[in-house]
């Protein structure tokens, strides 16, 4: 049963093996299908960073109408049932996404996801993780706040150096199999992940169904910002967000 009542309290909900072994596997093999399509002439849009060994993948998004197993999952399923719990009315997708984190790959200053996604001044969001999510690997960390709606913010989207620092913290540690919600409010951060292995989670977004179906006018919108500034924002940072958060390092020309 969807706790609700904390969800509207905290801002943020962690439901612990909702996945079973089977729907978890499933994910996990479509998800590294998706990974495939990055090195080659294939459907979705994906990002790279720079880490000590290379350049890595690091974030998958817009394939939900290449793939049927994720987007039966993602549509009509679990994660959907507890959305429109959470919301009390039906939800409709907003847009999706892969987060790869290999050793080395960059977290996220701290933000809130309500300065990144348009149209729609509400969402709420569903991590699925699919490996170990630890402080050592870069888990997320969530603060209270959400009820004040937006924070102050610098010039590149982020939560404001000095408020930043006046927020409590706490890490969110999950297992494979776990789902996190949280609200596109909710004050979150990551780190770098320090461990051997990747710390691959996909992030879900959702609206209200009465608030319309934006997810090809936000992808549509997306290419197109990303598109005019030659995809590499000048090369000065890597840039897999409309948000400027991410940590990671730009990968040059010739590496990915």
């Amino acid at each position: 049963m969807t706790d609700v009542a904390f969800f509207r309290e905290h801002g943020w909900l962690v439901l612990s093996g909702a996945f079973d072994i089977d729907r978890l596997a499933a994910f996990d093999a479509a998800v590294e299908q998706v990974a495939g399509w990055a090195f080659g002439n294939s459907p979705g849009l994906h990002h790279f960073e720079q880490t000590g060994a290379g350049a890595v993948l690091a974030r998958s998004e817009d394939f939900i109408p290449h793939h049927e197993v994720l987007r039966d999952e993602i549509c009509d399923g679990l994660i959907s049932d507890v959305i429109a719990d959470l919301f009390d009315e039906p939800a409709v997708l907003f847009k999706e996404k892969i987060n790869y984190k290999h050793p080395g790959g960059g977290g996220f200053a701290p933000h809130q996801d309500a300065t990144a996604y348009r149209f729609v001044d509400h969402h709420i969001s569903c991590m699925v993780p699919l490996d170990p999510a630890t402080p050592e690997s870069g888990c997320l960390h969530v603060a209270p706040g959400f009820r004040e709606g937006q924070l102050p913010t610098d010039d590149r989207g982020r939560i404001d150096d000095a408020h930043a620092a006046t927020l409590d913290w706490e890490p969110v540690p999950l297992a494979p199999g776990d789902l996190l919600f949280f609200d596109s409010y909710t004050p979150h951060y990551s780190d770098t992940n320090h461990t051997k292995r990747a710390r691959r989670a996909a992030y879900l977004t959702y609206n209200a169904s009465s608030l319309g179906d934006f997810r090809e006018r936000y992808y549509a919108d997306k290419r197109a910002e990303f598109e005019s500034a030659g995809n590499d924002f000048d090369g000065q940072r890597v840039r897999i967000s409309i948000s400027d958060d991410f940590l990671g390092r730009p990968v040059s020309g010739g590496d990915a």
